[in-house]
């Protein structure tokens, strides 16, 4: 996927996967809900909590915070690098 500019990461494990993926260790950047990481060739992970009945019901997650994170990395993409 030549073009792909940014990855949003629902929870630890993807975000840990990612890391992986990209050659990088998990404690290099360590996964936090609204974070935004620089990944090799100028990707952008961005960090959400999982979007699970758990995380959603128990209000851990919302929607407007859900929405943020999503916009942020929307942001950053439009940005040139």
């Amino acid at each position: 996927m030549p073009r792909l500019r940014g990855l949003l990461a629902l929870g630890v494990t993807a975000h840990n996967a990612t890391l992986r993926a990209h050659g990088f260790r998990p404690t290099r950047a360590p996964f936090r809900h609204g974070s935004l990481h620089i990944l090799s060739a100028g990707r952008v992970l961005a960090d959400s909590y999982h979007v699970s009945r758990l995380n959603t019901n128990t209000g851990r997650l919302t929607e407007a915070m859900f929405r943020s994170v999503v916009q942020e990395l929307l942001e950053r993409m439009a940005t040139p690098a």
